[in-house]
């Protein structure tokens, strides 16, 4: 009898390792297909960081066929959830979505700068169409039962929220956006005390998340992409002893941890390789965390066509020589390789053919001089 109740003392205890798995995207962009045609949408597409806006519908697909199997047990989308702000892609991701909630998943979203515009366009053959968009009320209205109209503690000046996703692991979301221009409010900042307050008092952990981050990542990517006041929050987060927030927005994969707080900026969901995080937390509020790649290979193959793409058409404007098809694929690489979070090698013969001062090699050499692998990390909340 005595081995047999070790046994089941066992087995409960193997159980228990962990405690919530958490799954984090960010930045999907998505776009109905019924609002563009892909010649206009490839354009654009290349000119700028080489999402793969024409296949998220299916990518979302994948992601969510991916979420049944794992059975996490929420995923957190921290912001520009569609392209920018169209009525329709809101509810045609939200439909996506909706049978996770229904097998028992727990869904939570913020908003995003590109998600509350009122005029967005679609890009017909016949040119740019204004289309319908979405307000910050009506935002809240698509979404409601993603968070903010479920949570336990709702501010009433902006769509920040604080949730608990199970057991004693609380979310804290934060809106940076809705009427406020990339800061988090005065009045939010007053209600997220209040709120994680109440929470602590119960022995609550506390995960934060936001779109704009934290932290300056990189050194070229500043104005606009940093929380305006984010002083102002990282002093009520290390007030009250909140070490990790989720955020994306920076579009590249990245961790970074300053003032106690560790933060984990997501890549865009649409960019090569279309990864997400997993992140799992122990009974003791030890995590890990690491990302993981769609299975979907004819999927990832597509994104990085377009991804190389938009890299040679960016680095081909200030780049020319005799030797410009081995500096290209330098770059696709090394561009590549840094988005998703961990340059893996490079060629540094062919770096030396690349003209000093560059405005383009200087960013080259940014990104070789990032030595850590920002596909995993762990701490303790």
């Amino acid at each position: 009898m005595k081995r047999f109740i070790s046994f089941l003392l066992l087995l409960s205890l193997l159980f228990s390792i962990h405690a919530v798995t958490v799954v984090h995207i960010s930045d999907p962009h998505y776009l109905s297909s019924s609002l563009f045609d892909y010649e206009r949408l490839r354009n654009l597409m290349m000119k700028s960081d080489g999402k793969a806006t024409h296949i998220m519908d299916k990518v979302m697909g994948e992601f969510v066929e991916e979420m049944q199997e794992l059975k996490p047990d929420a995923v957190v989308i921290t912001g520009d959830l569609t392209y920018n702000g169209e009525k329709q892609s809101h509810l045609e991701l939200r439909s996506h979505l909706v049978p996770l909630q229904e097998e028992g998943i727990k869904v939570y979203v913020t908003v995003g700068n590109h998600d509350t515009l009122t005029s967005p366009y679609a890009l017909l053959k016949e040119g740019a169409v204004e289309t319908e968009g979405t307000s910050p009320m009506e935002g809240e209205e698509i979404w409601s039962d993603f968070g903010y109209g479920k949570a336990e503690y709702q501010d009433g000046a902006s769509s920040s929220y604080l949730t608990r996703i199970k057991d004693d692991i609380w979310l804290l979301v934060l809106d940076s956006n809705n009427g406020s221009s990339g800061s988090v409010r005065q009045k939010t900042l007053t209600w997220m005390e209040g709120a994680i307050k109440a929470v602590k008092a119960k022995g609550g952990k506390i995960i934060c998340a936001t779109h704009q981050n934290l932290f300056v990542h990189n050194p070229r990517y500043t104005f606009g992409y940093q929380i305006n006041n984010s002083s102002s929050v990282l002093t009520i987060l290390n007030k009250y002893g909140i070490k990790l927030n989720l955020s994306g927005h920076l579009h590249i994969q990245h961790i970074k941890e300053e003032k106690g707080v560790k933060e984990i900026a997501a890549e865009s969901f649409a960019d090569w390789p279309l990864q997400y995080g997993i992140l799992e937390i122990q009974d003791d509020g030890s995590y890990s965390y690491c990302t993981k790649e769609i299975q979907n290979k004819d999927l990832i193959e597509e994104a990085q066509l377009i991804f190389d793409a938009s890299t040679s058409y960016v680095f081909s404007k200030s780049l020319q020589g005799e030797d410009m098809d081995l500096m290209m694929e330098v770059c696709q690489k090394l561009n590549r390789e840094y988005f998703r979070g961990m340059v893996d090698g490079y060629d540094e013969d062919a770096l030396e053919l690349f003209p000093k001062g560059n405005r383009m090699t200087n960013y080259l050499e940014l990104i070789i001089s990032d030595t850590s692998d920002h596909r995993k990390t762990e701490g303790s909340l």
